[in-house]
């Protein structure tokens, strides 16, 4: 049985000899693992589409292991190549992918993924204002996938409010009344409402230290992507 699905690629690994395998990002059922044969060899016509970060359409046949019957490109994200820190960026983001076990809502991170790559590739936007988004994302991902933050104001709105994990409710932290309103916004604003986001010095010290916060409370483990979406 074979399939056809639209997909991000996200990594390739060694497998025996010159096979490979494809770790892919489905609108369907999130992240597949995929062998192509003979993948590092010269005759394999399939390999040069699937590069990192490339959206593809596959052909993926079912069986023991799911293998690559047929890919095309439709979306190659040639600028973000070019820059090493917007690929670095990207790598970070395919590495919260690859760690992603949760259920549900692939086809929202889907758009969201397509969403950031569009705004890495992107050569009007400057690398300031991308780390800024890629933070963004960092939240909107991580409350999609299942680690949705709750907030509740202080009787006394000048005092800010108190945030605490969806996981976890013993574990609350107090923000102040501007990140308050700000962290809720960049969770439910759409992007065209995020791209020309500002944040003055003082409540971004306020973010990156609720960031780290949030980010270490999802992940057990220390991320290299911590530093990027972290400190920039």
């Amino acid at each position: 049985m074979a399939f056809k699905t639209e997909a991000f690629v996200l990594r390739c690994r060694p497998f025996v000899e010159a096979d490979r395998i494809y770790d892919l990002f489905t609108p369907q059922e999130g992240v597949i693992s995929v062998l192509l044969r003979s993948a590092a060899t010269s005759r394999s016509k399939l390999a040069g589409h699937l590069m990192p970060f490339n959206k593809v359409r596959v052909m993926i046949g079912r069986g023991k292991m799911d293998h690559m019957a047929g890919v095309e490109v439709v979306e190659n994200y040639s600028n973000l190549r070019q820059d090493l820190k917007s690929m670095s960026l990207a790598a970070s983001v395919v590495e919260l992918f690859l760690a992603d076990r949760s259920m549900g809502q692939k086809f929202r991170e889907f758009s969201l993924l397509e969403h950031i790559f569009t705004i890495l590739d992107h050569p009007g936007i400057v690398m300031n204002k991308k780390m800024i988004l890629v933070r963004a994302f960092l939240w909107k991902y991580l409350s999609m996938a299942g680690w949705q933050p709750h907030f509740r104001s202080e009787q006394d709105q000048t005092n800010g409010g108190i945030m605490y994990m969806e996981h976890d409710h013993s574990k609350s932290i107090k923000i102040s009344s501007e990140l308050f309103d700000f962290l809720q916004f960049i969770i439910k604003s759409d992007w065209p409402q995020l791209i020309n986001l500002s944040i003055d010095a003082n409540l971004n010290k306020e973010w990156l230290k609720i960031s780290q916060i949030y980010y270490q409370a999802v992940f057990e483990q220390p991320s290299k992507s911590l530093k990027l979406f972290i400190y920039g």
